[in-house]
């Protein structure tokens, strides 16, 4: 079958191949009309004779022309995390909203396979970058910031890094709350157990933890699981902790949350007759077992609208804040009892 171009849907509609240009290369505004310097009737005509022709807009051409892609890439470190699950519908949606195509990745907390895909989505000609930065991935999120691609980091930050927009969570003042909640319940012997302080998200929460800790006075100890066999140490970090009388743990990830109470049923554990837990992010698992769990809540809906937010107006070159530093909640649960 013949490929149909716009030579052939100009023809048919009796106007210029330039005009269709403008018709079909046009963006829709608020009021539903196309925003572009042609009269409305003809441009409806234009569009019902592509339709009818079966016409598709070349987009990799149009590109090129424009120096726009209306395309952007967005690269978790897994999409299947609920974390990042839930905030890449929002970041979808409200690209949609501009008009932006986006295209997801993730970096699995490779650095290797971080800077593959940033070689990989600037061949796209995108027109921007959200991305959450994994431990040595600097040089590749700078990679694209040398080659004038606006960048959003999400979730977590690179301190020393210039000329990038950031949307992140107040982790410190998270890992604060969970602290605070465990001591006005009467818990002292609390610790937090994490992934790879190598993150920033997670060290700032760390941080809080310590911070409130010493407030208090009391002694703060962080037990950091290698990325190797998280769910095969876990039992071990747990009977060592109760042994030593540790009351509570403080779980900055729902991923060590979900491995804490896996372990915990195969030992024959409950929270909080054993542990007084706090977790993070949601998730159905939270309000299964005999008792809800506290967890910290993070704005996944702002999150994800205001790095799309934030990137558009660096697209734009529209002025405006490009650091948003976003609140946690803590939301009570029946893992932590008044003690």
């Amino acid at each position: 079958m013949k490929k149909i171009t716009i030579k052939d849907v100009a023809r048919e509609a009796g106007v210029s191949v330039t005009l269709v240009s403008f018709v079909m290369n046009a963006k829709v505004g608020e009021d539903g009309r196309l925003d572009c310097p042609v009269n409305p009737e003809t441009a409806a005509r234009v569009l019902d004779v592509a339709k009818r022709l079966g016409y598709r807009r070349n987009a990799a051409a149009a590109s090129l022309r424009s120096g726009r892609s209306n395309t952007i890439a967005v690269i978790t470190t897994d999409i299947a995390n609920n974390f990042f699950a839930g905030i890449s519908r929002y970041i979808e949606d409200k690209s949609a909203e501009y008009g932006y195509t986006v295209l997801f990745c993730s970096s699995d907390e490779n650095a290797e396979k971080l800077d593959s895909l940033v070689d990989t989505v600037l061949a796209y000609n995108i027109d921007g970058l959200i991305v959450a930065p994994v431990p040595g991935g600097r040089d590749a999120i700078a990679k694209a910031i040398e080659a004038k691609v606006p960048v959003v980091l999400l979730d977590r930050d690179i301190e020393d890094l210039d000329g990038v927009g950031k949307v992140l969570l107040n982790d410190v003042e998270a890992g604060e709350i969970a602290t605070e909640y465990f001591v006005g319940k009467g818990y002292r012997k609390i610790e937090m157990v994490s992934y790879d302080l190598d993150i920033s998200s997670i060290s700032e929460r760390a941080e809080g933890y310590r911070k409130s800790m010493a407030a208090h006075g009391l002694e703060a100890r962080v037990d950091t699981v290698p990325y190797g066999d998280p769910q095969k140490l876990m039992p071990s970090i747990i009977k060592d902790a109760i042994a030593r009388g540790v009351e509570a743990f403080f779980l900055p990830t729902y991923s060590l949350t979900a491995m804490v109470f896996g372990a915990m049923k195969e030992m024959n554990l409950r929270t909080p007759r054993d542990l007084g837990l706090i977790a993070f992010d949601e998730s159905d698992l939270y309000r299964l077992g005999p008792s809800t769990v506290a967890h910290i809540v993070q704005p996944l809906r702002e999150l994800g609208e205001k790095s799309v937010e934030v990137l558009h107006a660096m697209i734009e070159n529209e002025p405006g804040d490009t650091t948003i530093i976003l609140r946690p909640e803590l939301v009570p649960g029946g893992s932590v009892a008044d003690r």
